[in-house]
């Protein structure tokens, strides 16, 4: 005969093991829905890029094609984060994949910024500090997460 405790620890398994097929369906939709969105960024971007000649400020749509080919980057980070998530048995494994989103991230803001820096529109000194200040902060984050990845892989080994 089967107590109540032994029923309780069979559903409790039953339960853990349908949440992690659960997630695992999740997790290939969401490498889906990666895929597809960097179809279209990196679809998008060969359309600026095409037009960039036409276009009369060619500053102006660099910076377009910069950003589109950068954000199709984070998609492939995140797309590869999520494919450890799917063929790892460990959570932990996908922390240093999820860092490199990050420090992708912050240096597409560090590029475009030094971009409009160097080419501004209209000369606004209340706006350099900020965006200065804004580049400093970045550069302190990347420094941080590479300093994490860093101690993270000594941690595994």
């Amino acid at each position: 005969m089967f107590t109540s405790e032994n029923k309780s620890d069979r559903i409790r398994i039953w339960i853990k093991e349908n949440l992690l097929k659960l997630e695992e369906y999740l997790y290939f939709l969401i490498a889906l829905g990666l895929i597809i969105g960097f179809i279209i960024v990196m679809i998008d971007g060969l359309v600026v890029l095409f037009h960039l000649y036409e276009s009369s400020d060619f500053s102006y749509g660099a910076i377009k094609f910069l950003d589109k080919i950068l954000i199709s980057l984070i998609f492939l980070e995140i797309f590869y984060t999520v494919t450890v998530a799917i063929t790892e048995q460990s959570a932990v494994k996908c922390v240093e994949p999820f860092l490199l989103v990050a420090i992708t991230a912050l240096v597409r803001r560090l590029l475009i910024l030094s971009f409009e820096i160097s080419h501004p529109t209209v000369f606004i000194a209340e706006r350099m500090k900020f965006y200065l200040y804004e580049m400093v902060i970045i550069g302190i984050l990347v420094l941080l997460f590479l300093v994490g990845i860093i101690l993270f892989r000594r941690g595994r080994r």
